[in-house]
């Protein structure tokens, strides 16, 4: 009777965490205007990532909400920028639409700690980036831990949470990373589409490869670091055609439903 319960409880606890879904996606995203060798080199890359989390050699790594449910969720890294992220908080006040973001803690002084404190206080999650943004796969354990505590600590004295849900800088992972990650207590979160707004620099390609690749249950990968303007510009669009379509965006917490605090 032990053993049943046993058995129950871990099968209600990966319900809860990914969701109820059976379904982890291929990572999209493209546009013509890409430069094709960094199509290629993001083809390579997208398999090579996304392989060993569908076969279950990396646990605990989300890709995607429920494939059932017209619910997504819009993720933002490379914060705090006191201008770009403040554009895209503008956005989503005005839209009524909640959203993630995926912040480093090194920058977070001064206008941009202020920054970091909007987004919390008006019910965004302000979740880890890293510290420093360096590829976690040429990082010893220990320093991968020490980026992941330095900036959750960050984010715990400006807004009072310590996240546990990191997103890994450049989506670089490997099997070390992510043990490293799952033991000390993180979850990493990678993205099902990516907007590509890291290297588009134009408003309307970036609304195209959004609209043209989402799925019920995508987490959207955007961007509102400094170089981020077409981004903010970019949002609105997004936003107002996909709630046309019958889509909800919510945070990530609430895609997923886990808890995204210690």
């Amino acid at each position: 009777m032990n053993t049943s319960f046993f058995f129950l409880f871990l099968l209600l606890f990966h319900s809860l965490l990914f969701g109820d879904t059976r379904t982890i996606y291929d990572i999209r995203g493209a546009s013509p205007i890409l430069d094709a060798n960094l199509t290629r080199f993001l083809d390579v890359w997208r398999a090579d990532t996304i392989t060993p989390i569908q076969n279950g050699t990396y646990s605990d790594v989300i890709v995607n909400g429920n494939p059932e449910r017209k619910t997504i969720a819009l993720t933002f890294d490379d914060s705090p920028d006191e201008n770009v992220t403040n554009e895209v908080l503008d956005v989503l006040q005005e839209h009524k639409v909640q959203a993630t973001f995926f912040m480093i803690g090194s920058p977070m002084t001064d206008i941009n700690a202020t920054t970091v404190q909007r987004a919390s206080r008006e019910g965004h999650l302000v979740l880890n980036h890293s510290f420093t943004h360096p590829r976690f796969t040429k990082l010893s354990d220990e320093e991968v831990f020490q980026e992941l505590n330095a900036s959750s600590s960050r984010i715990q004295e400006l807004t009072g949470h310590y996240p546990l849900l990191i997103r890994p800088p450049y989506g670089s992972i490997n099997a070390s990373v992510v043990r490293t990650i799952n033991t000390h207590g993180f979850t990493a979160v990678l993205w099902s589409l990516d907007s590509l707004d890291w290297a588009i620099k134009e408003k309307d390609p970036i609304v195209e490869n959004v609209l043209t690749h989402i799925r019920p249950g995508d987490i959207i990968l955007m961007h509102s670091g400094r170089s981020n303007h077409p981004t903010a510009e970019a949002l609105p669009e997004i936003i107002e055609k996909l709630q046309q379509e019958g889509y909800t965006f919510v945070t990530l917490s609430q895609l997923m439903g886990i808890a995204a605090y210690r």
